[in-house]
């Protein structure tokens, strides 16, 4: 278990939480300005990073960085009718609709799973190609 996070987003915004219950306030406060990429490390371990793009009602990313990594997804959500922009580093960044097959709710799920863990749930699969 990790002793802390930290998050990045936007152009030069920067937290930092003790607990998965702070991080999810957080990625709160993060989605509630629309739809953003916001980078999260625990315990400042960058290479076992992760990336989740927060604020869009129905679709997220979530892009992992360890060796295994790439992007998550549910094998029983189907393609977003479109590409999807998030904001990343202020900057707009677009998704096709292969990256945002994971809803937000499981996005949580799976970035809390991730970082308690080192694994996914069992219902997520891991596409390193996409």
């Amino acid at each position: 278990m990790s002793s802390g996070y930290l998050l990045y987003w936007g152009a030069d915004n920067t937290a930092s939480a003790t607990t998965m219950e702070e991080v999810d306030e957080i990625l709160d406060r993060v989605s509630a300005a629309g739809p953003n990429m916001v980078d999260l490390t625990a315990d400042g371990n960058d290479d076992a990073g992760l990336q989740i793009g927060v604020g869009h009602p129905h679709r997220a990313v979530v892009l992992i960085f360890d060796e295994d990594g790439g992007y998550i997804w549910q094998p029983d959500v189907p393609e977003w009718k479109e590409s999807i922009e998030f904001s990343y580093g202020g900057q707009p960044a677009v998704y096709s609709p292969a990256r945002t097959r994971i809803t937000p709710v499981a996005a949580r799920r799976a970035v809390g799973e991730y970082l308690r863990t080192g694994a996914l749930p069992a219902d997520m699969r891991v596409d390193p190609e996409n």
